[in-house]
């Protein structure tokens, strides 16, 4: 039944407000760093050129999305124009994403369907790096929804159109825009799909041509970013793209008029986890680099619309119908467990069924069979809303009795797990209600959106208000030039954002080690110089070896010969600690945000004679260092642009 004007405002409403509730506005943080500090780069670009995510170039190189933040970073402020190009990036994500899911969807389902989209986890690929439609300001979400546009184009019979929205996300982020490529691929050859092995055995044989990683450059890249290795995948990892896989393939036997776009998805899936396959057996440099297996964002997007069409679709055709909806139901909410297997069993299950003019009889027996099997694959995702609801009466307690877990009776929280999913539920009561009780309808769909806005912007914290909405005067401004290269200890978001330059050496810096040999070696040299120094911005242990965080020694207190050996890279100009070494005082900076006084030193004083780099830094001495700054997150969880 189609819906009135009242009940499409309704649900506009709601899925507003599951867009809020699950999408929080945190500011610059998270990957939305490296993007910003790739704008300061572009403005200056001779403050960072020693700097080591700069060293042997960045992402920077290849997009055409800095020019334009940049500019308008220097007219509203890197804050303000992070806020402004996120929210519009957003607000033509879901755009997209409605326009495709009304090419399979109608009535009470679409709103449905788009907001079982908004509110499910939005995480892919290994270790859960990696979300789409970010709530921070990359590259990646505005190439995201050019994809998104692309594949809603094709719906629409629009070719060209999809061929230049995915060319234009190519120019911005061609990682993220290869799934497109694939797709328009698959969707103009899906006739010639006999062709496929030897299209197959044409891309082993190129991939054995490319230039390959040696084992020194993969070793980096197995501890610094190991979720870009296929090969190092978990199995509940690699079963997660057969899940959408599955679903697209059953959907594309149910949905005769999206039939070839929901078999050409299905295909890019296939391909793209094929072509990782092939890049981590041949270590090919430049099939690793690109990443296929990312196609996981586009089939997962695509795949929950597809479910809801089947749903649409097939409830009502018999039982045998419902029994299989309701498996890949489960499959969908347990797609990195079990989901992927079910998934591919039930498709061929549906294929054949669907193939039929009568449904089957489904007996007693099977239906409590099916009934069990259900049970047993969302167990998991039963505990875990269990989990959560006591999470939930733990927070609404905090709500009687105010605390710091739930600032200003943040609802938004609520939503962070898996109670997200009573929104969708949510939406669709609001527009059933809207047919009977508008106005009521209308008012609590109201209520519902002021309470998401309320929790929506978060970026108030005191780091984030001091980095990036604020004017502050730049700390030793007599004493550093604006093109030398600074170590700030522990601290490398004061070199970029207060100081504006380059900074030496951190763990977060060695982000882009897969994209170049020479940034992977300058990355183990620096950071072994920092970890002989004894700072924990290194993740590099004694002889030089990568560690991991639990195998690294204890941080210690440096001494002046640990700032004259770190002062022996030419590179370096100034140190800047929490404690003053030497002789001489040091110029100081008291940190308002209340973590103590910052001391800095010229390396000029300390370099000896020879000023060398001839020299391996020195081994940690014994001895452990008290931990003596505070953690933010806005430096965690870094990885690949």
């Amino acid at each position: 039944m189609p819906l009135s004007r009242h009940q499409s405002f309704v649900a506009f409403l709601g899925l507003t407000a599951t867009w809020l509730l699950t999408h929080r506005y945190h500011g610059i943080h998270h990957d939305g760093l490296f993007y910003a500090v790739q704008t300061l780069a572009h403005i200056a670009p001779e403050r960072f050129e020693h700097d080591l995510f700069f060293a042997f170039g960045s992402q920077n190189d290849y997009t055409l999305f800095t020019p334009p933040y940049a500019w308008l970073s220097q007219r509203i402020g890197l804050g303000g124009a992070a806020f402004c190009l996120l929210v519009a990036a957003q607000m033509i994500w879901a755009l997209a994403a409605f326009l495709i899911a009304r090419q399979w969807l109608q009535g009470t389902y679409l709103f449905a369907g788009v907001a079982l989209l908004f509110a499910l986890p939005r995480e892919y690929g290994s270790l859960e790096v990696f979300h789409y439609a970010e709530s921070f300001l990359t590259a990646r979400i505005w190439a995201e929804s050019l994809v998104l546009a692309g594949v809603a184009a094709i719906l629409h019979g629009r070719i060209r159109l999809a061929a230049a929205s995915v060319f234009g996300a190519f120019l911005l982020h061609p990682i993220i825009a290869l799934p497109g490529v694939l797709f328009l691929a698959a969707h103009h050859w899906h006739k010639y799909w006999k062709w496929l092995p030897l299209l197959l055995v044409i891309t082993l044989v190129a991939a054995g041509l490319l230039p390959a990683m040696d084992a020194e450059w993969i070793e980096v890249v197995r501890r610094r970013a190991p979720f870009v290795l296929i090969d190092e995948w978990h199995w509940e990892e690699w079963a997660e793209p057969f899940a959408w896989i599955g679903i697209l393939l059953a959907a594309a036997r149910a949905l005769a008029p999206a039939r070839n776009a929901l078999l050409a998805l299905a295909l890019t899936g296939a391909a793209g986890i094929a072509l990782a396959t092939i890049g981590g057996l041949s270590k090919a440099a430049l099939i690793i680099q690109a990443q296929p297996w990312r196609c996981l964002w586009l089939l997962k997007v695509c795949g929950l619309l597809a479910l809801i069409a089947l749903f649409m679709q097939r409830w009502r055709c018999s039982a045998a119908d419902r029994w299989l909806l309701a498996g890949f139901g489960a499959a969908a909410l347990t797609a990195n467990t079990l989901g992927g297997p079910v998934a591919l069993i039930l498709a061929l299950l549906a294929n054949a069924l669907w193939r039929r003019d009568a449904p089957p009889d489904v007996s007693r027996w099977a239906a409590w069979g099916a009934g069990i099997s259900l049970f047993a694959v969302l167990l998991e995702t039963l505990l875990a809303l269990l989990q959560e609801a006591g999470f939930l009466l733990e927070r609404i307690h905090g709500g009687i009795a105010p605390s710091a877990h739930w600032p200003l009776g943040d609802l938004a929280s609520v939503f962070d797990g898996p109670l997200a999913l009573l929104l969708p539920p949510l939406v669709v009561a609001l527009l059933l209600a809207a047919r009977y009780r508008p106005l009521a309808a209308t008012a609590a769909a109201a209520i519902c959106l002021s309470a998401a806005s309320w929790g929506w912007y978060r970026a108030d914290d005191l780091l984030q208000n001091f980095l990036f909405n604020s004017v502050n005067a730049r700390p030793f401004d007599r004493e550093i030039p604006p093109n030398a290269t600074v170590y700030w200890e522990g601290n490398f978001l004061y070199s970029w954002f207060l100081l504006g330059q380059g900074n030496y050496a951190s763990i977060q810096q060695s982000v882009g080690v897969v994209f170049s040999r020479q940034a992977a070696q300058e990355a183990r040299r620096r950071l072994a110089r920092v970890s002989a120094f004894g700072s924990a911005d290194s993740d590099i242990g004694p002889g030089g070896m990568l560690t991991l965080a639990r195998e690294r020694p204890p941080p210690r207190l440096p001494q002046q010969a640990d700032l004259s050996a770190l002062c022996r890279d030419p590179i370096l100009d100034f140190v800047i600690l929490r404690q003053s070494i030497g002789a001489s005082s040091r110029p100081r900076w008291v940190d308002p945000l209340g973590n103590g006084s910052w001391y800095l030193h010229g390396c000029e004083d300390f370099r000896p004679a020879d000023g060398g780099e001839n020299s391996p830094p020195p081994t940690p001495a014994a001895g452990t260092r008290p931990e003596t700054s505070r953690t933010s997150h806005y430096g965690r969880g870094a990885k690949i642009p």
